[in-house]
């Protein structure tokens, strides 16, 4: 059998699965769960960690923002669960971690 490694990092189509609170030395953050939803990796799963930082310039608002597909004044964690976007997987050193979120 012949078999080749594919790599993963970049831009996939994902649905945001779940969304864990956890705390860690520097604070809550929140840990969101995608899954790709097409492609020859469809169904694969990845993170990523955002701190809830309630500010309209921090990475946070900017990825609610994109998950949503508009500005929100009020949300709740809830409301993003099952919404689909764009996500940027990036390599780490033996891992993939979603980096950044964007609209489809």
């Amino acid at each position: 059998m012949r078999l080749r490694f594919k790599d993963i990092e970049g831009m996939h189509k994902a649905r945001l699965s779940e969304i864990h609170e956890k705390h860690g030395v520097y604070g809550p953050y929140l840990r969101l769960i995608f899954t790709i939803i097409d492609g020859e990796f469809k169904d694969f799963r990845f993170s990523g960690i955002v701190r809830p930082t309630l500010i309209r310039q921090g990475r946070f608002y900017r990825w609610v923002t994109n998950i949503l597909g508009h500005e929100p004044d009020e949300f709740s964690t809830e409301d993003l669960i099952g919404k689909t976007c764009m996500i940027y997987l990036s390599r780490k050193k033996d891992f993939y971690s979603v980096t950044d979120v964007s609209m489809i």
